[in-house]
């Protein structure tokens, strides 16, 4: 299945990613998302390429009609930013059921013009369960789409303070 999230921000492209990657922008996402745990195991900065890892596990319940085949909702991040290009392929490697499970996609940060940019992220999720699988893509999609729209306003709210400040 795929999808595609967008949004807009008041803030050009290289002061996003700058807020993006740093300390202070990732606890306050993640603590916004409702994230129950989450951990930075790598950042590595190669030049043109900044490399993380961030092991996540969200606050979140499984659906009854899919307990039976997710046992856990924890999940690895692996993130590649190409700084010339303003993009990041993204690769989501869950806890469980690695060989059933493939989420990758590009969040990409664009111009607008001075002093906005626009974030989208899209890309495909394919989960490999007989019956259940279509259904499953379904609700994650919708669950990665509610998570980005919350992004959003985090990411806005965050901007507006630091611009006050």
């Amino acid at each position: 299945m795929q999808f595609r999230f967008v949004h807009d921000f008041d803030v050009e492209p290289a002061g996003f990613w700058e807020m993006f990657f740093s300390e202070a922008f990732e606890t306050e996402l993640f603590r916004g998302l409702k994230m129950r745990s989450w951990k930075v195991t790598e950042r590595r900065d190669e030049g043109s390429k900044l490399f993380r890892t961030v092991k996540l596990e969200p606050d979140m319940a499984v659906p009854s009609w899919a307990s039976s085949v997710v046992k856990e909702t924890g999940y690895t991040e692996i993130d590649v930013f190409h700084k010339a290009d303003s993009k990041m392929n993204v690769q989501i490697e869950p806890a469980v059921m690695r060989d059933r499970f493939q989420l990758g996609g590009v969040f990409a940060v664009t111009p607008l013009g001075p002093g906005r940019c626009r974030r989208e992220f899209s890309g495909e999720l394919k989960v490999s369960i007989p019956l259940l699988g279509g259904k499953i893509e379904k609700f994650m999609v919708d669950q990665i789409r509610d998570g980005y729209d919350q992004a959003a306003r985090i990411t806005r709210d965050y901007l507006a303070k630091q611009k006050s400040q």
